[in-house]
């Protein structure tokens, strides 16, 4: 409190004066794997030690703060350039560095560093140190520099991820979301096979708000897993209105088989919707089998012996992993829109996808494309071999009360092709008896 007291007077003189203000603040990595490797001694040592030599730098023009247990900032009250609050930056981080000696070994953390600056859109201390930590968390990226100047394009999107995660919860309460269902086809017959159940969020005021905005969110938040739990029961409610051979997918997220009601929801959508379980098509991704994979394996096989069908989502994009064929119980695999794209003018990721397609076939697996967009394309995958199709060439995904049409119109379409081979068959009949 009196670190920010002191940033904050020193942002109130500056603001006749013209002068800006820079605030950095520096976060470590591997903090927990100190104390769990070595014990808190070792990790109160280390914390103490990198105060100390921050403290040596302490001056009128350099004021060393404390934010919590495992953050330190250093602010700049009077800054004529930004490039010294970066060079500054630079310093701390080489200084913070360097290795601790700890009994027989050598302690040596990872430094971040975000730094911000005072302005017409930061005039107090609060804001300035929120504007310091988001900084930090781009510098702590994978391949950065490990330091980073606040964008205030990181502000605006944090406070939208704030207000999508109030509507997703709102939404959940007051019934925003509904499910759109999009055909899938089989590639050589055009016999329309199944619907996968989308999310969809209608704000009262912003309207359509994209999955591409707050499916993230809701997975972040872990309110994926209350979304997922009533995306499975409506779908179930609305596919037990449909003819029996038509089947329903319905993603499950990584987070859903770690709440450990997974199985009794699914038992529960099938018994309150009188929907078979062969009906019931769960797709999961790449990504949900790295963790926990025997847990997930499990799960996996449990519902496949209830009778649900298990799909292999977005294939190829993750950590693809053959051991993942034949270890969990799949009846599918997805192959994502990104191959099916790139497959119009790369020869080799045609090659992958036939590979694929190949590969599943010989493991007893279908094989689903998603993101047919031309007649090109589907022509492709079904020389290839692909079993089914989906994407915006075949339907868009439609609301509930547009899926009736859809079916009447492909059993009509049905029809009339059996009767026409029909028809043909008769005519062959008719040429041999009086050939």
């Amino acid at each position: 409190q009196a670190f920010l007291g002191l940033v904050h007077a020193a942002m109130q003189r500056n603001k006749g004066n013209g002068k800006a203000c820079a605030l950095i603040e520096f976060g470590f990595k591997g903090v927990p794997r100190i104390a769990g490797a070595l014990g808190r001694h070792a990790s109160d040592y280390a914390l103490s030690s990198l105060a100390a030599r921050l403290n040596q730098h302490q001056s009128a023009e350099i004021v060393i703060g404390r934010i919590d247990t495992w953050s330190f900032a250093a602010f700049l009250p009077d800054l004529g350039d930004p490039l010294v609050a970066l060079s500054t930056a630079k310093k701390f981080i080489a200084l913070l560095s360097e290795p601790l000696d700890w009994v027989d070994r050598k302690i040596k953390l990872e430094v971040a560093a975000g730094v911000a600056l005072s302005g017409p859109q930061i005039e107090d201390a609060t804001t300035l140190l929120e504007a310091a930590s988001m900084a930090i968390k781009t510098a702590s990226q994978p391949g950065g520099p490990s330091y980073a100047f606040f964008d205030p394009s990181l502000a605006k999107a944090a406070r939208r991820k704030l207000e999508l995660h109030g509507i997703i919860q709102e939404g959940l309460e007051q019934d925003w979301f509904r499910l759109q269902y999009q055909p899938v086809y089989h590639s050589e017959s055009a016999q329309l096979v199944s619907f996968e159940a989308l999310a969809r969020l209608h704000h009262p005021t912003q309207g359509l708000i994209s999955p591409f905005e707050f499916i993230p969110i809701a997975e972040e938040t872990g309110l994926i897993t209350k979304l997922g739990s009533w995306a499975l029961k409506e779908a179930c409610r609305v596919a037990a209105q449909w003819p029996a051979d038509l089947q329903i997918a319905v993603n499950i997220s990584p987070d859903q088989f770690y709440t450990g009601t997974l199985l009794a929801e699914v038992h529960q959508a099938i018994a309150q919707t009188s929907i078979p379980a062969y009906r019931l098509e769960l797709e999961v991704t790449e990504s949900t089998l790295l963790k926990d994979s025997d847990v997930v394996l499990q799960q996996l096989n449990a519902l496949r012996e209830l009778g649900c069908s298990i799909v292999l989502d977005d294939f190829g994009t993750g950590y693809s992993s053959l051991s993942y064929l034949w270890k969990f119980p799949f009846s599918k695999l997805k192959i994502d829109r990104s191959f099916v794209q790139a497959a119009d003018n790369t020869a080799a990721v045609r090659a992958m996808v036939r590979s694929i397609i190949d590969l599943a076939r010989n493991l007893g697996l279908k094989t689903t494309a998603e993101g047919i967009e031309t007649i090109a394309q589907a022509k492709t995958l079904r020389t290839f071999g692909c079993d089914f199709i989906q994407g915006y060439l075949t339907g868009r995904p439609q609301n509930e009360t547009d899926v009736a049409a859809i079916i009447l119109k492909n059993f009509a379409e049905q029809l009339e092709e059996a009767n026409a081979n029909l028809r043909s068959e008769r005519i062959m009949i008719g040429y041999k008896a009086t050939g």
